[in-house]
This record gives structure tokens, C-alpha cells and sequence, in this order.
């Protein structure tokens, strides 16, 4: 999961992969809530996978974010619904 994060900030953020690496911090990236969240919802559309966002905070570094990328359970709330937070 974390070279298809670290793949997604390059090609669709523009981020130098020079700067993208497991310790690199969203804060560092200079990734916003916003961006934060933009991010999440295409790898869940890619993926299938659902993103939980339970301690996740501009802090986090992108190995500690690959990791909340969970399967999707049946009766889950659909992708983006529980992106809300992210955003506050």
C-alpha cells in the first residue's frame, strides 16, 4: 500500500520523489487535511479498500498511513463517509 501512496502524491500531487519516503510526515509533504482526503478517496477507488481514519493526523508518516488502509467490510459505510473527520 505505501508505493501506491507514495506513487499517488508523485504522479497526481506532484510531489518530488526525492521528499516521498516512509518516514516523510503528510506535514512535511506540505499535504493539507484537504489533500489528505482527496488522497485517501483515490486509493479507496482504486483499491476497493476502505481507509480508517482512526489516528491519523497530518503527523503521521506515510508507512503509518498506508497501514489504515483496511478491507472493505460488507455493511461498511461506503468510501467517503467516513472521510468526514479527516477534514476537521
Amino acid at each position: 500500500m505505501y508505493e501506491t501512496l507514495s506513487r499517488l502524491l508523485v504522479q497526481e500531487f506532484g510531489i518530488s520523489s526525492d521528499l516521498v519516503h516512509p518516514q516523510s510526515t503528510a506535514r512535511a509533504l506540505e499535504i493539507d487535511s484537504l489533500s489528505l482526503a482527496e488522497l485517501t478517496v483515490m486509493i479507496t477507488e482504486r483499491t476497493g479498500l476502505r481507509f480508517d481514519e482512526d489516528g491519523v493526523t497530518l503527523d503521521s508518516t506515510l508507512e503509518e498511513i498506508a497501514t489504515h488502509f483496511v478491507p472493505s467490510d460488507e455493511g461498511a459505510a461506503p468510501p467517503g463517509d467516513s472521510m468526514h473527520s479527516v477534514l476537521d
